[in-house]
């Protein structure tokens, strides 16, 4: 039976045409969450970019890639880059003259804005950006990174990054994150606040951020928008964002 479900938002709950959750969507939702299921929402966003629902309730919130996990009531778990890490990233920055982008847990900061910036906050819909000088953010606790470098570049950041965890899920940008930090540590820390076991949970993503929930769960599900590589980690696929693929799912594992 299962007792939970996990959806990420971008690409799977709300489409990156639309930026807003469809109304058959919220709808499955609510019968999701009448038939006592949990929900739960999975993202790399931060917090302050996770309430695009039309007012319907989460019960708790992964955010951060799992850095940053809190319900209604209380902050769950939390897990901050360390702070070496931190400052190879800001002189990786200062020698690049990249953009990059600094999740704090109540604000979230941008060294600059170019054109690959401004696509990527237009495609994702994000305002709550505050600019500032890269020397700031050292003393900073910093959840994530975003790094808003292209695919041609993500290796040669990596291999300067050895205690961190890199995934990608837009091509113009990728999620710096602690090592071992990721979704499914996140929805660990969740399921052992409920009891929930993982064999009682459904999760639902499209992107490489997506994979490490997709093997947690007994019930797992990749969008039809999703890379060849996220669907090989789900047991189901269903249908994409733009073809309601969330209540296809929902319906697939009898949850409405």
């Amino acid at each position: 039976m299962i007792k939970a479900v996990f959806f990420d938002i971008d690409g799977t709950l709300i489409s990156f045409k639309a930026h807003t959750i469809n109304s058959q969507t919220l709808k499955a939702l609510y019968s999701a969450k009448q038939n006592g299921v949990k929900l739960f929402i999975a993202t790399g966003r931060h917090k302050l970019e996770t309430y695009r629902f039309n007012g319907f309730k989460f019960e708790g919130h992964v955010t951060m890639n799992g850095q940053y996990c809190f319900n209604q009531e209380k902050v769950i778990y939390k897990n901050p880059i360390d702070k070496l890490s931190v400052q190879s990233v800001i002189s990786i920055a200062q020698k690049s003259g990249e953009a990059y982008m600094f999740f704090e847990e109540n604000n979230v900061y941008l060294n600059k804005k170019n054109i690959y910036v401004e696509k990527v906050l237009e495609d994702i819909n994000v305002t709550n950006i505050q600019i500032e000088d890269l020397s700031s953010f050292s003393d900073k606790e910093i959840f994530q990174i975003v790094s808003f470098v292209n695919v041609e570049k993500e290796d040669e950041v990596k291999k300067q990054l050895p205690s961190c965890e890199v995934t990608r899920w837009h091509p113009l940008f990728m999620d710096i994150n602690p090592k071992g930090g990721n979704k499914k540590l996140g929805i660990q820390k969740m399921l052992e606040y409920y009891s929930i076991s993982p064999d009682e949970i459904m999760t639902i993503g499209d992107g490489e951020n997506d994979i490490s929930m997709l093997e947690l769960a007994q019930y797992s599900v990749a969008m039809g928008n999703a890379s060849d590589e996220v669907k090989s980690h789900a047991k189901y696929i269903t249908s994409s964002v733009d073809q309601d693929g969330v209540i296809q799912a929902l319906k697939h594992y009898q949850i409405i």
